[in-house]
């Protein structure tokens, strides 16, 4: 299965990086304030940490980016399907083999009880994407 193929894809794409660090800028500089504030407000850049400051930007591009990457691997009724893929039925065992974008269907056996599962993705070699 090629789900670091998949990952990686996801991971490239210029919406989801770019939201990420809309995130995380906002979060960073929140947490950053609350953490470090006496010293940022004061601009007393002897006594600041730039560790923290520096982790407390990443922690939240790296919390948005895998949400945003565990909520594309699933594949959901009525979405696009972002590659093809062979899915299977988590409630049936049906086998579904869907092409990229491609609208996601309920499976002819659950229909609204449907709850898809990668079982292969079909292009081996993924790039990333803008």
């Amino acid at each position: 299965m090629h789900y670091f193929n998949l990952i990686l894809y996801i991971a490239c794409s210029k919406d989801i990086v770019t939201k990420s660090i809309k995130i995380a800028l906002v979060v960073g500089i929140i947490l950053n304030l609350i953490n470090q504030g006496e010293y940022l407000i004061y601009l007393d850049f002897a006594n600041i940490n730039l560790f923290k400051f520096g982790f407390t930007f990443l922690v939240p591009f790296c919390v948005s980016l895998y949400t945003a990457i565990s909520m594309k691997m699933k594949y959901h009724i009525g979405e696009k399907a972002i590659l093809s893929a062979t899915l299977t039925c988590k409630v049936c065992n049906h086998i579904h083999k869907i092409k990229q974008n491609e609208i996601i269907p309920f499976c002819s056996n659950c229909k609204d009880k449907t709850s898809w599962k990668i079982k292969d993705i079909k292009e081996s070699n993924v790039n990333c994407r803008n």
